[in-house]
């Protein structure tokens, strides 16, 4: 699969009031990311999945993107360390945007398996660090 902004997060764009969609405010509406496993148990990307409860495969916590901003279209962040890495081969990562509800309200905004330097990555006990695009982590 390539790399996609998840088409229910875009549909949620146009139907949703802006303060259930905002990536670039603070607490407790926070954009994070997680690290995926990919094949045997773990995630296999879909367009219909639209919630975190829809991933397979989660290595690791997830994090919070420091520092997200919205400027001409781009959104952008600082970068993310994962401490201690272990578990499963990381084979891609997704985005979500977390609120103060369950996780099953959490809507997925972003896939990410293709082009990344660094994936698929055995976990040894070692840090990740992801670091995002000078031009930004995607543009709508």
């Amino acid at each position: 699969m390539a790399n996609s902004v998840y088409p229910l997060w875009k549909n949620a764009l146009m139907s949703e009031l802006p303060a259930n969609k905002s990536l670039d405010q603070p607490t407790p509406n926070n954009a994070a990311v997680v690290l995926l496993s990919l094949g045997g148990g773990g995630y296999t990307y879909s367009d219909s999945h639209q919630y975190y409860t829809d991933l397979a495969g989660i290595v690791n916590v997830a994090k919070l993107l420091p520092s997200p901003v919205l400027t001409s279209n781009v959104f952008s962040a600082n970068g993310i360390v994962f401490t201690g890495v272990t578990g499963a081969t990381i084979g891609a990562f997704a985005m979500f945007r977390q609120n103060s509800g369950a996780n099953s309200t959490w809507r997925l905004v972003l896939y990410e398996d293709t082009n990344i330097i660094g994936l698929p990555m055995i976990p040894n006990g070692g840090n990740l660090l992801v670091t995002w695009a000078t031009q930004g982590i995607f543009a709508l």
